[in-house]
């Protein structure tokens, strides 16, 4: 990722890996691969953000959380519409590459 400015890197393609994961192939090439879990975890949205300790839904089976549906928003995010009804979390693009948790992306030992 060095020498390579947030705005200009963009998703070209977004797929559901079945209930598991999520991957976005982004325009310089890389590819980001976001385990359901992780990528709800870490929900933008004012509620999950604000909430301490960070919102966690109640959910029989936490693993068993996944998209239903990934909309884009406007050129600059996408939406998630989880299982577990939650819907409100826009992921921006500079949020999800910075999530990256690939060892390339992700600091030593973050993940």
């Amino acid at each position: 990722m060095t020498g390579v400015r947030q705005v200009d890197v963009v998703p070209r393609e977004v797929r559901r890996h079945g209930t598991d994961s999520v991957e976005i192939t982004w325009s310089d090439g890389h590819a980001s691969l976001f385990a359901n879990r992780y990528l709800r975890d870490n929900c933008p949205c004012a509620f999950c953000r604000e909430t301490r300790p960070r919102y966690s839904p109640p959910v029989r089976d936490a693993e068993a959380v996944h998209p239903v549906t990934i909309s884009p928003v406007g050129l600059y995010a996408i939406n998630v519409v989880w299982s577990d009804g939650h819907d409100s979390g826009i992921y921006s693009f500079p949020t999800l590459r910075a999530l990256c948790p690939c060892d390339e992306c992700a600091p030593a030992g973050a993940c």
